[in-house]
């Protein structure tokens, strides 16, 4: 009886077990089939109408979308792409509808209601329609527990309700209003701020931003924003939504009156550059275009035909570009180009853009006389006289008017104070300011000056334009001229190295309170990190540059050394990867010919240095030396008996013949005190300690020095 029953039981098991296997292969194919089941969000996706048919690669679809914006009267507009079922975890939804598609049959009304703000643009509606529905919408109306079949109209309402209740359509017109047609440059940051004021106040983690790379000018152009939202449609964060577009990207803007009104423009906008906030950005070869004994000076943008509303008629020539074989001495001179392959290049540029407009309002011929324009552009750069007969060079504008006190590296400076500084030598003018992010940073990048026909300074209602903020920064590059080379055989030659520290108290002591605001707050109070010199005993230091004139660009890969370097690698005054660049050249160089290591990987060198660096923890060095004195670090300047930290750094290994320490005198309030600036210790090429055999340095510490110490504000 007991065998029977048992018998029983276990087959009961095994019975259950197999339909147990049965329902959940179905579920499983179930859930395979049917992702309406589990999907926790959805993305409104919503399309930069111009762009879509910027990017046509072929002409007569480019032409044929066009059209359709002109007629939609759509050109300056976000539409719909799709509101799409998601999952937070970034799960792709395969196709929702994997039977038959379903024909959508929309009454006149919707038709109307759609076709203005969800256009196919490259596609009839109904076919992009038909496409959304069964590739997204089914997926909604099966969540909704409707009829798929017949209900997809309510997809279409949702749709539609979300996208106009929060005025997407006006978005990208609103934060850039009267934008005139073309490619507009905008940093990708600089867009966000603007979303978030807008009316709608879009918080930046809940969208993101996809571009596409436009063949024909190798940039990146808006083309997408994708909303993330709850499944009661509340905005939502995601923080797996991630931006498709560069730090800087471009904005196409289209007019249906593409043709520039050349007769009726009515002022100029002399537009200059900053060359060394472009170089800043582009690296070595920029630099290279700079004249030597020239890098801090302004250079020639353009002179653009304008109107008032501040729009400019660009691409006066819309036939073939009329190509520039002719150029003057001063064109070489003052207008360089910055940004494309060769000066010929960025002269076609400016004159099929901008000058042939000058050409055509002044009567002079468009193909022959091109050099009128380049003349006069030149003529306006090199003395403008304004209202009150002042003649200004706009070749010093920067070094010379605005910012005569100047460092090399950064320099801080505020708009207010640029454009009341702009104003005292043009009078009440309006002027425009373009800014670049570098490294957490808006750098200066140009300067526009509004001038009527006369070259008088104009006064535009509604004051300057700027893509700057409040607070900016200016480049200034060291003025070295031809650089000193180090002898050819130096690198063979060479029998120690100097491995320097730096007090970055006193180097901001020195630069001002900016330099110190710049720094990573790591490093601040402590040692940072100056690099290790190759050297001879006899007490050379400056031996020039290892590398010959054509420096290597720096661009650290590794994350590990680059977060090191960041903070405890830095320049007070300079960017960061122009003093790794400085050192790298001038020093390292050597470093990697000696010990026969691949000159091109810098990384090798500044590995080394780092490790140097954190294998003797001399980062803290003042902060141990206090803390053994029983002294607690005070904001302003810190006294230092030499004796006691002599004392002190022997405990660690270093005898007072191993090293320099470098002061430099600061005088304040009339008083004049050593600070200390640096050490320099001494080793052999094994890299063990090396007795100075030399007498001290005309800059060495006396007996007592100082230290400067900052609080929080500096």
């Amino acid at each position: 009886m007991e065998n029977k029953l048992l018998f029983v039981l276990v087959l009961i098991g095994c019975i259950l077990l197999f339909l147990g296997i049965i329902i959940t292969i179905i579920y499983l194919l179930m859930d395979k089939k049917e992702d309406w089941r589990d999907y926790d969000s959805y993305i409104l996706s919503i399309l930069w109408s111009p762009s879509i048919c910027y990017n046509q690669e072929k002409k007569e679809k480019r032409d044929e979308c066009f059209a359709t914006l002109d007629k939609l009267d759509i050109n300056k507009s976000l539409i719909i792409n799709g509101l799409w079922p998601a999952y937070l975890s970034g799960k792709d939804i395969e196709k929702c509808n994997k039977d038959e598609d379903i024909n959508v049959k929309l009454d006149n009304g919707t038709i109307k209601n759609l076709s203005k703000i969800w256009p196919g643009l490259i596609q009839p509606d109904i076919d992009k329609w038909n496409y959304e529905y069964n590739q997204h919408g089914y997926c909604y109306i099966q969540r909704a527990r409707k009829n798929v079949d017949k209900n997809y109209k309510m997809y279409f309402d949702e749709t539609r309700k979300l996208f106009k209740d929060l005025s997407y359509s006006e978005l990208i017109e609103h934060i850039l209003p009267d934008t005139p047609e073309g490619l507009h440059t905008i940093l990708k940051d600089k867009f966000k701020t603007f979303v978030k004021e807008s009316t709608m106040k879009f918080d930046p983690s809940t969208y993101s931003l996809l571009c596409e790379e436009n063949k024909t000018t190798n940039k990146f152009i808006l083309k997408e924003l994708r909303f993330n939202y709850d499944l009661n449609f509340k905005l939502i964060s995601n923080n797996l939504s991630d931006d498709k577009c560069p730090e800087r990207f471009d904005i196409y803007f289209r007019d249906k009156n593409k043709q520039a009104v050349w007769d009726k423009y009515d002022h100029y906008v002399m537009t200059i550059f900053w060359p060394p906030t472009y170089c800043l950005m582009q690296g070595i070869e920029c630099y290279k275009k700079l004249k030597k004994g020239e890098l801090n000076i302004n250079t020639i943008h353009g002179l653009w035909p304008s109107y008032m509303q501040r729009n400019i008629p660009q691409w006066c020539n819309l036939d073939t570009d009329i190509e520039i074989d002719k150029h003057t001495k001063d064109m070489e001179t003052y207008w360089i180009n910055m940004d494309f392959k060769d000066n010929k290049d960025f002269w076609n540029h400016e004159y099929n853009k901008h000058g042939f407009c000058y050409n055509k309002r002044k009567n002079i011929s468009t193909d022959k006389d091109y050099l009128k324009y380049f003349n006069k552009t030149v003529e306006v750069y090199k003395n403008i006289t304004n209202i009150v007969n002042k003649t200004i060079n706009l070749k010093e504008l920067m070094r010379k008017y605005i910012y005569p006190d100047i460092f090399a590296g950064m320099n801080k400076l505020n708009q207010t104070y640029l454009v009341s500084k702009l104003k005292e030598l043009f009078g009440n003018g309006t002027f425009g300011f373009t800014c670049l992010l570098f490294e957490d940073q808006y750098y200066l990048h140009e300067i526009k000056v509004y001038l009527y026909e006369n070259l008088s300074t104009l006064y535009v209602e509604g004051g300057s334009y700027s893509n700057c903020p409040e607070v900016i920064y200016a480049e200034f590059l060291e003025n070295e001229g031809k650089k000193k080379q180090a002898p050819a055989n130096f690198y063979k030659e060479y029998d120690m190295y100097f491995f320097t520290i730096l007090w970055l108290g006193t180097t901001c002591h020195q630069k001002g309170w900016q330099c110190y605001e710049r720094l990573p707050n790591k490093v601040k109070n402590k040692f940072s990190l100056h690099g290790l010199w190759p050297n001879l005993r006899n007490g050379t230091v400056e031996q020039g540059f290892c590398n010959g004139p054509n420096d290597i660009e720096i661009d650290i890969k590794n994350k590990t050394l680059l977060n090191f370097m960041n903070n405890f690698y830095v320049s007070g005054y300079h960017s960061n990867k122009y003093f790794w660049g400085h050192e790298y050249n001038k020093h390292g160089y050597c470093y990697n010919q000696r010990v026969n290591h691949d000159v091109k990987d810098y990384e090798f060198f500044f590995q080394k240095s780092k490790d140097m660096f954190v294998e003797n923890n001399f980062e803290n060095l003042f902060i141990d030396f206090f803390a053994k004195e029983g002294r607690e670090i005070e904001v302003g300047d810190m006294d230092i008996n030499r004796t006691k930290f002599e004392a002190f750094f022997n405990e660690q290994g270093f005898s007072k013949d191993k090293y320099l320490i470098v002061c430099t005198n600061i005088t304040e309030k009339n008083s004049t005190k050593p600070h200390i600036s640096e050490m320099r210790i001494r080793y052999d090429l094994n890299f063990h300690l090396l007795k100075n055999e030399t007498d001290k340095s005309e800059f060495d510490c006396p007996e007592i020095f100082y230290a400067q110490f900052f609080g929080k504000q500096g």
